[in-house]
């Protein structure tokens, strides 16, 4: 509960996770750390979510890794930033499917962490990320009100 009230802090008007308190947008997803110590969450693809007609846009595929990658760090109390980030489009990902979204700590070292992320269907996978993330330098915060991180 204590790390959940800390993720509230620093992400309340989060697109993905913030309560529609603070932003009626939010897709209100929940991540939860799964016997492996993954982030996991699942996501509805609906037709408001799509690029293309039937397919869910490119963006939301990098914006719903982008979270898996930060809640996963969130489950080690790390609040850190998104340096890099680099999609693999495997296949298309239909409006209609419930996809599977996780992510994995790959290595860390120094305040810099690289993770994996995945989104599945069915068990197959349909995009892949790899992420650089990095914990700003003291002085930089990650709360609402607080220094700005340039990186």
């Amino acid at each position: 509960m204590e790390r959940e009230q800390a993720v509230r802090q620093v992400h309340t008007h989060c697109m993905v996770c913030g309560p529609t308190a603070h932003n009626p947008d939010s897709l209100r997803l929940k991540f939860i750390e799964d016997t492996a110590g993954d982030a996991v969450t699942w996501f509805n693809v609906t037709p408001r979510h799509q690029g293309y007609d039937g397919m869910l846009h490119g963006g939301m595929v990098s914006t719903l890794l982008d979270a898996a990658m930060t809640h996963r760090l969130f489950l080690q109390n790390v609040h850190a930033l998104t340096a890099e980030l680099v999609v693999r489009f495997v296949s298309p990902v239909l409006v209609g499917w419930r996809v599977k979204v996780s992510a994995s700590l790959m290595k860390q070292k120094r305040g810099v962490y690289w993770l994996e992320g995945i989104i599945s269907y069915e068990g197959k996978i349909i995009a892949k990320a790899d992420a650089k993330f990095i914990v700003p330098r003291a002085g930089q915060h990650l709360s609402s009100g607080s220094t700005a991180f340039h990186g």
